[in-house]
């Protein structure tokens, strides 16, 4: 679905605004096993543009994955960030609140449930020309999570079995 020939690059050295971001926000989709990553991109927006920064990428379990998301909160001075969120998934949340709170800092965090009526591929089919549109770090730019994310992006197909799904 995602192949780097359709996909849009840039190098943070030269291409971005030479002014502040809109708005830097994150998308949390948390992980408890099985295998699945934590995903949490960074996305710096100037204008309608929106461009993917830094990244959590980690199958970790939460006792690390859970301090990596509030550290990039702070690193980058995100503004929001939505988590993806069930019931049993609030105290992911809840725990990088408190953790942000102690460090005097405020976020806009929130937790947003999965629509039930929509399977995630097809959520990240529905939303794949936006994906698209985003621009991600070049080759050089990436650190090892964020080369993997990019990997798990690519890998990610409509068709039969998918290991992970949960860069898109």
């Amino acid at each position: 679905l995602f192949e780097s020939s359709e996909m849009k690059f840039f190098n943070p050295e030269r291409d971005l605004p030479d002014r502040e971001p809109d708005r830097i926000f994150m998308a949390i989709d948390e992980a408890f096993g099985g295998g699945d990553f934590v995903s949490a991109p960074v996305c710096y927006q100037w204008d309608d543009s929106f461009y993917v920064m830094d990244v959590v990428f980690d199958k970790g379990d939460k006792k690390i994955t859970r301090p990596l998301v509030a550290d990039m909160i702070l690193k980058h001075n995100v503004q929001a960030a939505q988590f993806e969120e069930t019931k049993t998934t609030t105290e992911y949340r809840e725990w990088i609140e408190n953790k942000l709170k102690e460090k005097g800092y405020r976020c806009n965090s929130y937790g947003k449930p999965t629509p039930g009526n929509t399977g995630k591929r097809n959520r990240i089919f529905d939303k794949a020309p936006e994906i698209r549109e985003m621009y991600f770090l070049q080759n050089e730019f990436r650190s090892k999570p964020y080369q993997k994310f990019i990997q798990n992006l690519y890998s990610f197909k409509m068709e039969g079995k998918v290991k992970n799904d949960d860069a898109p």
